[in-house]
């Protein structure tokens, strides 16, 4: 009995002095500070509870924002301003062709011209043509990503000037204003002028890249010389070449036909002379052209087209033989 009395009395704390003495005011202050503890741990504990609680909202609200947009651009294939403005943003990959990825900003770039094409048209809810330009546009946004990895190799660039040289040769071919030049783009493409140099940047650099990369048409070139060289006319090297080169004999335009550069390079030339190779603003190969004739606002003349293929041939290949991969459903 006596042992548990003790316990109890162990258990019991001490009560403080109520009177402050010198001898008690060290007790009074342990009280006032053990006081004060409680509140301030508890303070900083909340205080770390918030950090941490904002953290993890701010991380869940980011993964909801990926997830979203992720699920906007590669499940609904959105197509709208926003969509465009996030991948001229992010370099997102919308393919991939021999390990180069084809910009998901550069397919809408086409796709989305295309579909404002049809929407003027009033064809918008045609799903076979949409599926059609879909897929025309994907295409063109590979070939713009195997141009760019085949340039890099071979160390071919296109500068802003050779872009703006290219539009301006448009504009004086097609005899516009500048500003009308503008509202053709807009009203006939649906871009504005930074998506046209965009796009004329592109076509530029897959030409520079033909050109330098065909060693079959270079070697057709020189052949082709050789019999100019020899006296042959267009006709004996086209039967000569045959499907080997492209002949159009006794064509007749109008002395201000748009055409690249070919008429003009014709109306240069004396009769019966012939001058090439030339590269038109097509760029789609080496041209021998011949003038036959001009008869006041006409003129006649032939060529024979020593055509590029070897990009073709390389790109085709790659899609027939697995190397491109899409991150977006197509129907093929």
């Amino acid at each position: 009995m006596k042992n548990l009395l003790n316990r109890k009395d162990k258990k019991q704390p001490k009560e403080l002095p109520k009177r402050i003495t010198n001898d008690t005011v060290a007790q009074h202050r342990e009280k006032v500070l053990a006081a004060g503890r409680k509140h301030k741990y508890p303070i900083q504990y909340t205080k770390r509870r918030l950090v941490w609680i904002t953290m993890l909202v701010s991380v869940v609200i980011l993964i909801v924002f990926i997830a979203l947009g992720w699920a906007q651009l590669y499940v609904w294939k959105d197509t709208s301003d926003i969509a465009y403005r996030i991948t001229k943003i992010l370099p997102l990959p919308v393919a991939n062709i021999d390990g180069e990825n084809a910009e998901y900003s550069d397919y809408l770039l086409y796709h989305r011209s295309s579909l404002a094409v049809l929407q003027s048209q009033g064809q918008a809810d045609q799903k076979d043509k949409v599926k059609f330009y879909q897929n025309q546009s994907i295409d063109k946004a590979l070939e713009v990503a195997y141009a760019k990895k085949l340039a890099r190799e071979n160390n071919i660039t296109v500068d802003d000037k050779k872009v703006q040289d290219l539009i301006k040769k448009q504009q004086e071919s097609s005899k516009l204003s500048q500003s009308a030049y503008e509202s053709v783009v807009k009203d006939n493409l649906h871009w504005s002028m930074d998506e046209l140099k965009t796009a004329m940047k592109y076509t530029l650099l897959k030409q520079e890249v033909s050109f330098k990369i065909d060693k079959t048409a270079n070697n057709l070139v020189s052949d082709t010389k050789k019999r100019l060289q020899e006296g042959k006319s267009l006709k004996d090297i086209s039967t000569e070449m045959g499907d080997k080169v492209q002949p159009v004999f006794d064509l007749s335009v109008s002395t201000d036909n748009s055409d690249g550069g070919l008429t003009k390079a014709a109306m240069s030339l004396t009769r019966g002379k012939i001058s090439g190779p030339i590269k038109t603003l097509s760029g789609d190969g080496y041209y021998f052209v011949t003038l036959n004739n001009i008869e006041g606002n006409t003129v006649n003349y032939s060529y024979v087209k020593v055509p590029l293929t070897e990009f073709n041939s390389q790109f085709n290949y790659l899609k027939n033989n697995n190397k491109v991969k899409y991150f977006i459903s197509i129907d093929k």
